[in-house]
């Protein structure tokens, strides 16, 4: 029996470890919202659609989340949340947020105010923070992708307010994996 024991150690010590070095066991999740999950109306946009006479009905409080099992040789994280029905299908960008340390594996609710100094906001095209959905009343769901990337690029490398597009440029050959999750939004009826 205890011979069955090292046998069974020596197996699954190497297995554990090559886990936090593989990329493809980089997860990330949220307790806000299962995959394909909907968004709350906290999560939606505040004030009146720049696209139309509509309230976005939510206070712009970006869901909480967490991730695990970076590979080796991460130094930041980055978050990305993307509207690919967006725009007729053009999509948009929520949130860009980067300079992440590599100490820290969650957002806590609402870190994307603007004002957390656990990580550095880009420019999503309409502020420096989390931005919302606000689609029309009755529409059709939206899905947002989030993706979180580990990066081998040290805290300070990339400057403030990158669009998704700059971004994505300076992490070219820097990025060691990703992980994503779905959520949609429902936006409420008139």
């Amino acid at each position: 029996m205890k011979a069955l024991a090292i046998v069974l150690a020596l197996l699954l010590v190497p297995m554990a470890v090559r886990a936090a070095d593989h990329p493809d066991m980089f997860v990330l999740s949220s307790p806000d919202f299962a995959d394909n999950g909907f968004l709350s109306a906290p999560n939606a946009g505040k004030g009146k659609s720049p696209r139309g006479p509509w309230a976005c009905g939510g206070a712009d409080v970006s869901p909480a989340l967490t991730w695990s099992h970076a590979p080796k040789g991460t130094k930041t994280y980055a978050v990305i949340m993307d509207d690919p029905d967006a725009a007729s299908g053009r999509g948009g960008t929520h949130w860009i947020a980067y300079d992440i340390p590599a100490s820290v594996t969650k957002l806590p609710r609402n870190a994307g105010n603007g004002e957390s100094n656990l990580l550095v906001n880009g420019d999503n095209g309409s502020t420096f923070a989390y931005h919302g959905p606000c689609a029309e009343p009755n529409a059709k769901s939206h899905h947002f992708l989030w993706m979180v990337f580990a990066l081998d690029l040290p805290v300070g490398s990339l400057q403030a307010n990158l669009t998704q597009a700059q971004f994505m440029a300076r992490i070219k050959g820097h990025n060691l994996a990703e992980a994503s999750l779905v959520s949609r939004y429902m936006p409420r009826s008139k």
